[in-house]
């Protein structure tokens, strides 16, 4: 079972490494107003089911310090789906 977790995992960490490659994009406009932080682009890949595995993980895996400040996740918008089956662990 934890070998579909880690498939699962790299399958989201490719997804989340999409979504911010096209997120990092900006469109081509030439202004600098529409670039996200690195913590906003977080904030949106997180806001999927993959992304927010994802996020998670690296999360739990960047806690380092019992004394550090947790990042604030504000501005996540978990996903909800009224009709998704819920995915498989």
């Amino acid at each position: 079972m934890t070998e579909k977790l880690k498939r699962l995992a790299a399958a989201a960490g490719i997804a989340t490494a999409c979504v911010t490659g096209l997120n990092a994009c900006g469109g081509g406009s030439g202004s600098n107003d529409d670039r996200l932080t690195q913590q906003e682009r977080e904030d949106v890949a997180a806001s999927s089911w993959p992304g927010m595995l994802v996020f998670a993980e690296a999360q739990i895996n960047a806690m380092t310090s019992d004394s550090a400040e947790p990042r604030p996740i504000a501005g996540i918008a978990p996903p909800l789906s009224e009709t998704a089956e819920p995915a498989p662990l």
